[in-house]
C-alpha cells in the first residue's frame, strides 16, 4: 500500500524529470513515517483495554504498523 505523499511525489517526479529536475524527497517521506508512527502509538497508548491484551500492547509499535502497512524497511 502507498502513502498519498508517496502517490503524490511518484506523480511529481515524473513531470519533474521530464523537465530535467531531479528532487530529493527522502526528508518529507521521513518526515511522514513519523507522523504515521507518532499517531499509531498515541491512538495505541490510549485505548484502555483489559489485561488479556497488554502483552500485545507492549509489543506494538508505530514502527511496526509504518513497515507492516507500508512494507518499508524490507
Amino acid at each position: 500500500m502507498k502513502t498519498a505523499m508517496t502517490e503524490l511525489i511518484e506523480h511529481l517526479d515524473d513531470e519533474m524529470k521530464q523537465k530535467g529536475i531531479i528532487p530529493n524527497w527522502d526528508m518529507y517521506l521521513e518526515k511522514e513515517k513519523e507522523q504515521i508512527i507518532d499517531a499509531f502509538e498515541v491512538g495505541y497508548k490510549s485505548c484502555d483495554i483489559d489485561e488479556a491484551f497488554e502483552i500485545n500492547r507492549k509489543l506494538a509499535s508505530g514502527d511496526l504498523y509504518y513497515n507492516m502497512k507500508y512494507n518499508q524497511n524490507k
